[in-house]
């Protein structure tokens, strides 16, 4: 039976430990509130044209959370319940009806089992370490829910793992303090908190270097996991910062910003109702394959390999593209995988495109508005970082999904493929069918090992 209801309202009273600010000033170090901002025709200039991925947007998107804590999710704000019902967890180890969304939720701990067994192999190629913790980690994990139900499944399938299940911890990760009072003082976490099943941390997943967790006082950084770390990402990556591209007549070009809004003032730069009246502004400028030189020096060679794909591929197409670039995903990507040398596995849901031809034409990025705000995450992308590190992604097909789900394996041998097997040159054109598999998570579920690293 699912737990009641008003077991998941935030009880009243509850704030923050120091982290939030009050609904009239903002958090130290973002820009400061100002009192008169320049206007043109009804049009509040919030802020001047600028790379998306340092805009304003980013800075309301947190003020939201960080205000509205776990209202977010118990009042109905921000949409969830695909991401987080009873299928996940309670469900789990029956076969049910092919419904693809509520089959591919109910293989999150499938997958998992199966990412485990396959490591547990005497071949394997991520060997887990049996005297050593192997951590979950959820980011964003907002209302607990999907915590909760997969708690749940992995007590249930304890008999089935080729890996101690003590030495499971689950970690549930937010940016802001709200949520990690409310998850500590719930009653249903309270047995898997004493057990040392289950741990929190505050953790800003675009620009932290280490995570300290809260019960167990462990401080997990860079190279310190001896097993590969398993990341759990729903409805999260839209959320996170998104740079723009175009690609026309053989260019590429930067999309820059200037966030405004409807109002003719606006007293807080930071108010979340600002969301509601966003009347933003792009305008486009022609670049270089390695934009990110400088900004994202790890990832640099990465990131250039996937931005000139997009150009190489579409550079001769009439109607150009417009791509979304994740760069607040593949961040958050590098920093979790560096905290196992580079090993992991990745399970995202959210919705997106992982299908290329879906990025043709030229036209603005559309931002969603739903109290929050979000956009569309291009799990393609994604893919083809995952394949540059020498690792491989899974790809659901089904293009009429609302939410889009990925499996990603990183592997840890980056460093260990020569240039020359892996130089652009193999990233032309149609080799994206050998860089980026689309397969269904349904079938990986039929097949019992999920995944054959």
């Amino acid at each position: 039976m699912r737990p009641r209801a008003r077991a998941w309202s935030l009880c009243p009273g509850l704030s923050c430990l120091g982290l939030s600010c009050p609904p009239s000033r903002p958090n130290p170090g973002w820009p400061t509130p100002i009192h008169q901002m320049a206007t043109s025709r009804h049009r509040c200039v919030l802020e001047d044209f600028t790379r998306c991925s340092d805009s304003l947007l980013w800075k309301l998107m947190m003020s939201f959370y960080d205000r509205k804590g776990v209202e977010s999710w118990s009042q109905g704000i921000v949409p969830h319940f695909i991401t987080c019902n009873a299928f996940i967890g309670r469900e789990i180890s029956r076969p049910r009806p092919c419904k693809l969304r509520l089959v591919i939720l109910g293989a999150y701990a499938k997958v998992l089992l199966g990412f485990l067994h396959d490591c547990a192999s005497s071949n394997a190629c991520l060997p887990l370490t049996v005297s050593e913790s192997l951590y979950i980690v959820e980011l964003g994990a907002g209302s607990g829910k999907f915590s909760f139900f997969i708690l749940k499944a992995v007590k249930e399938l304890a008999e089935l793992l080729n890996f101690p299940a003590e030495k499971i911890v689950y970690v549930m990760t937010d940016f802001t303090w709200n949520n990690l009072k409310f998850w500590n003082d719930h009653e249903c976490f309270r047995h898997q908190f004493d057990c040392g099943q289950l741990d929190v941390a505050i953790f800003d997943a675009v620009r932290d270097e280490s995570m300290k967790l809260y019960h167990s006082n462990v401080t997990i950084s860079r190279n310190s996991l001896k097993n590969p770390i398993c990341i759990v990402a729903n409805y999260l990556f839209d959320t996170l910062c998104h740079d723009i591209f175009q690609i026309e007549a053989g260019k590429l070009k930067e999309g820059l910003i200037s966030v405004g809004s409807r109002s003719e003032r606006e007293l807080d730069a930071l108010d979340p109702e600002i969301i509601k009246r966003f009347d933003n502004h792009f305008k486009y400028r022609v670049i270089e394959d390695d934009y990110y030189s400088e900004s994202e020096v790890e990832d640099a060679h990465h990131l250039q390999r996937v931005l000139q794909w997009y150009r190489d591929f579409f550079g001769a197409s009439p109607d150009g593209a417009s791509i979304l670039f994740p760069i607040g995903a593949l961040r958050a990507l590098r920093r979790l995988t560096s905290f196992s040398g580079g090993r992991a596995l990745v399970l995202s849901g959210d919705k997106g495109n992982n299908n290329h031809e879906q990025f043709r034409g030229l036209a603005d990025p559309h931002v969603a508005v739903h109290g929050s705000f979000s956009v569309m995450v291009n799990y393609h992308a994604i893919g083809l970082y995952c394949t540059s590190r020498s690792g491989f992604v899974l790809h659901d097909p089904q293009e009429e999904a609302s939410l889009k789900v990925s499996a990603l394996v990183f592997t840890g041998r980056e460093e260990a493929h020569s240039s020359k097997r892996h130089g652009l040159s193999a990233w032309i054109g149609s080799e994206v069918e050998r860089l980026s598999a689309v397969v269904p998570l349904v079938l990986l579920w039929a097949r019992g090992s999920c995944l054959a690293v």
